[in-house]
């Protein structure tokens, strides 16, 4: 296999982003360069570690956590821009987000957010790296938004899941994508009965707060209704810019492979990646 300056692109797409960093070490283990990121909502965090020296201190706080881990990371505060403070989750990640500035990163890395009052792109390609990685996974109705002035930040993946557009480039380096909102075959593998029945009474709490008027026949809840917008939105945007700028691999992770937070699904997230990552080199002419 011959080896290549990678030129890496990694998608929004919450806990689905874990397979980022699957596709990292499996692109650095078979002895390719990654010379440049651009990354969007959880991709930024993926992307922005990699390119700080700490990915592998997150993969393995990552892979500790079980379901009630992640339930305790979320800091409910129901209000008109989000459910969740987010205090708690980046309390926990500040020790894999080095105080740093994005230019001074051996790196080159771009971050994106979006600005919901202006309706454009944010671009984070300067500044604290921290700063950058919190305004990008600022996911609508879940995390609270960031004010800045007289802007509105919020998730990346609302105006770019896939920044092709702004990863830099150099001479001769291979565009590689990581998608992992794309609407490929999965067979979800059922819920554990426990974990099942959590979901259910938390979506009951939440409707009878709400007063909700819902069918009690329906199959999706308001939280499944608005993620499932969401990732629609993404899977959408992310086939245009790849219709536009056509990489040279594109490895696709079906948007059904895991909910927003199943952050405790890691290590099948993981193996997921990898499976994704080994498929697509195997149909490439490029790799």
């Amino acid at each position: 296999m011959a080896k290549h300056n990678i030129a890496l692109v990694l998608s929004s797409g919450a806990a689905r982003g874990v397979a980022h960093i699957a596709v990292v070490e499996e692109l650095l283990a078979d002895g390719h360069k990654i010379t440049s990121i651009a990354g969007s909502s959880m991709g930024a965090v993926v992307g922005g570690m990699h390119a700080a020296g700490t990915l592998v201190q997150y993969k393995e706080w990552l892979k500790k956590l079980d379901f009630w881990d992640v339930f305790n990371l979320l800091d409910f505060s129901i209000s008109s821009n989000g459910f969740i403070k987010g205090e708690k989750v980046f309390r926990k990640t500040a020790p894999f987000i080095p105080k740093i500035n994005i230019e001074d990163l051996p790196i080159p890395f771009v971050a994106v957010a979006s600005d919901i009052i202006h309706k454009k792109v944010v671009v984070y390609d300067k500044g604290d790296l921290k700063t950058a990685i919190r305004a990008s996974i600022s996911i609508p109705t879940i995390l609270h938004p960031i004010k800045v002035g007289d802007s509105l930040i919020v998730d990346g993946g609302v105006a770019n899941p896939l920044p092709i557009d702004l990863v830099m480039r150099h001479p001769g380096d291979k565009l590689v994508v990581v998608d992992v909102n794309a609407n490929v075959s999965f067979t979800k593998p059922k819920m554990k009965e426990k974990e099942q029945n959590f979901i259910n009474d938390l979506r009951n709490h939440y409707k009878r707060w709400r007063k909700s008027d819902e069918k009690k026949d329906d199959n999706l809840g308001i939280f499944d209704v608005l993620n499932e917008s969401i990732d629609l939105t993404q899977e959408t945007l992310s086939k245009l810019m790849l219709q536009q700028y056509k990489p040279d691999l594109t490895i696709n992770v079906s948007r059904k492979v895991c909910g927003t937070m199943d952050f405790h699904k890691t290590p099948e997230i993981l193996a997921l990646g990898r499976e994704a990552y080994h498929k697509a080199v195997a149909e490439s002419d490029e790799f």
